[in-house]
């Protein structure tokens, strides 16, 4: 960002510009996105953008790393809350919540993994590596205690770009052969038997 709001009304027009670049994306695709058409549809005129972000990249890129904080966040809150759970159903759980997530405010994810080249060295890419990392760890501490850090390490890293790496490309392309149920058990299925669990 060109500047960071620090009064309230400052933050309600970076709001106003983040949903307008959200709803702009939604209905035109990111490629065509213009910081004239973020400008119609937050309701805050193109000089007013200027004040805050240097261009739409820029714009793109906030709106990706709040998202990607929100989506961290969420998944984090997801797998600790579940304290009695079997790690089967941690499994399952979380597969469910990212084709939820990739699916949500309009397909934002899916249109941004359509564009991935761009932003997979992003500080959003970072952000999200780092909360599901911090996810791995949690579960597979709590389930596997008597594996060693670099274990724990080597694991949740082939666990989670394995599975992501598959989500994104199920999610950006529209002509696979397998439906999304499927694809969520198979998921399952790959990361129970790579752990070793009886189905």
């Amino acid at each position: 960002m060109r500047k960071r709001p620090q009064q309230r009304r400052a933050k309600v027009v970076v709001e106003s510009i983040l949903e307008g670049a959200q709803k702009c994306i939604a209905e035109y695709g990111i490629i065509h996105v213009t910081t004239p058409k973020i400008a119609e549809k937050s309701g805050v005129s193109v000089g007013s953008i200027y004040q805050y972000f240097e261009n739409k990249e820029q714009i793109i890129s906030e709106l990706l790393l709040q998202k990607s904080e929100h989506l961290g966040q969420g998944l984090k809150q997801l797998v600790m809350t579940q304290s009695d759970v079997d790690i089967r159903d941690i499994i399952t759980l979380s597969i469910a919540f990212g084709f939820a997530t990739l699916k949500a405010d309009h397909g934002f994810f899916i249109e941004i993994l359509k564009n991935w080249h761009t932003y997979n060295d992003s500080e959003a890419s970072e952000v999200l590596e780092r909360h599901f990392f911090e996810v791995g760890m949690y579960v597979f501490n709590r389930y596997y205690q008597h594996w060693n850090f670099e274990t724990l390490k080597h694991k949740s890293f082939v666990i989670i770009n394995s599975t992501l790496f598959t989500m994104m490309r199920y999610a950006s392309q529209s002509n696979f052969l397998i439906e999304e149920e499927r694809l969520k058990h198979e998921l399952s299925v790959m990361i129970m038997a790579y752990l070793g669990i009886d189905k």
